[in-house]
């Protein structure tokens, strides 16, 4: 006589079976989250990097000061830089309303923005949420990182960028008025 022998899955098998496939649709779906998760990171870090290099660079094309109201004029002599005593100081003067209308570097500072606009005022289309602000500091010649209360033809600006609350991204650079003295 032969033995009947059951075929099928035990309710155990069963169960084991449920539990793994269920672990790994788990953790592929976790896995798919996170990915998305990287890529509007990466495209929020992409935008905010825009945003600041475009305000950088505009700002970068202004004079540092208005000087028709004085000149500056720094002399290099023995390796340090001094001012020349016959100089005025430049009074910073903060802009108001569209960036098309500033006319010194100065006048950026304290600027902020939200949401972000053209340079002559026009809102961007899909940056709802979004921050720019610029700081602009008058700074030491031999020594960038110290700020003066006097003028010395040097300035640092730096532009920020956030997304809600968090800060995206961020650029500084020196711009001196020698550099326009040069330029043809």
């Amino acid at each position: 006589m032969r033995k009947k022998t059951k075929r099928g899955f035990a309710m155990v098998e069963i169960v084991l079976a449920t539990a793994i496939v269920g672990g790994l649709a788990a953790a592929a779906m976790s896995l798919a989250a996170s990915s998305a998760g990287q890529k509007a990171r990466a495209a929020n870090l992409a935008r905010g990097r825009m945003l600041c290099r475009s305000l950088a660079e505009e700002i970068a094309t202004r004079p540092v000061a208005d000087w028709s109201s004085g000149a500056l004029d720094i002399s290099i002599g023995d390796g340090s830089f001094a001012l020349k005593a016959d100089s005025t100081a430049v009074r910073a003067v903060k802009g108001a309303g569209k960036r098309s209308s500033f006319v010194t570097i100065d006048e950026y500072d304290g600027y902020s923005e939200s949401p972000p606009t053209d340079e002559d005022g026009n809102v961007l289309a899909g940056y709802t949420g979004w921050t720019r602000g610029v700081e602009i500091e008058v700074v030491r010649l031999g020594d960038p990182d110290l700020v003066q209360a006097s003028e010395t033809g040097l300035r640092k600006i730096t532009v920020k960028v956030q997304y809600g609350d968090e800060q995206i991204a961020q650029t500084t650079f020196l711009r001196s008025s020698e550099w326009e003295r040069i330029q043809p």
